[in-house]
């Protein structure tokens, strides 16, 4: 499996989205649908604290969300002033990633998918055990990262491997595997993938290809089985 096979899985998903608020929820919807979900306003006589939005898919009602939680993921994703320390989540980043599971979305950021694998690095670190899988394109791009890491690795059990371009030699850190690639399989792949130690209810991935155009292209999924099989398609990578 490689990942464009994998996002193609869902390129037929029909995910639509009614954002209810100010006039000023008008620039969250160009945002939505830059990210290639079909989103509307409605206009709703509030203040911005009280806007949100209603997710559809199939048409069929899946989740509500407050809008300031949608903002602060498309406009303006935060990760945290310290990187150095203890992971943590914010529980309208939570929210949000729940809602928008398994969805295919166009347009991410770094700064979206840096916020997204926070998120996810969280729960590894709550869990506590297991195995997480990440990769970054390249190892250089780790360096950033290599602080959060190794709190993860020296307050936990889990067993983190690390895949990247082979640009750059980390440094030996306990409880991290690092895995040199000289082939272009995950060249322009940004993932994470957390097996919870075999405990379905915590797994999670992050699966996100680089376009031509500069932007990512990717979804992120609760799904045991996928992220089963995108643990596993990792592994072969480094056969």
């Amino acid at each position: 499996m490689t990942v464009s096979t994998l996002l193609r899985r869902f390129e037929r998903s029909d995910v639509t989205m009614t954002v209810y608020g100010p006039s000023e929820a008008t620039a969250v919807v160009e945002r939505l649908e830059s990210q290639g979900i079909d989103a509307t306003w409605r206009k709703l006589p509030t203040g911005h604290e009280d806007a949100f939005a209603v997710i559809r898919r199939d048409g069929v009602f899946a989740e509500t969300i407050p809008l300031t939680a949608l903002q602060a993921f498309l406009c303006k994703p935060t990760v945290g002033s310290d990187d150095n320390g203890p992971p943590d989540s914010d529980p309208g980043r939570q929210l949000l990633h729940s809602a928008l599971a398994n969805t295919l979305l166009a347009s991410l950021t770094p700064a979206q998918l840096l916020a997204t694998s926070h998120e996810f690095e969280d729960r590894a670190y709550r869990v506590g055990e297991g195995v997480l899988r990440v990769s970054f394109q390249s190892l250089s791009i780790f360096r950033s990262q290599r602080a959060r890491y190794e709190t993860l690795a020296s307050d936990t059990t889990l067993d983190i491997h690390v895949y990247g371009q082979d640009d750059w030699e980390p440094p030996p850190t306990t409880g991290i595997t690092f895995h040199p690639l000289t082939d272009t399989a995950l060249e322009q792949v940004w993932l994470l993938a957390f097996d919870a130690a075999g405990d379905d209810q915590n797994k999670c991935a992050l699966v996100a290809e680089e376009t031509d155009d500069g932007p990512f292209r990717g979804l992120w999924t609760y799904n045991p089985q996928l992220v089963d099989e995108i643990m596993a398609a990792v592994v072969a990578v480094d056969r």
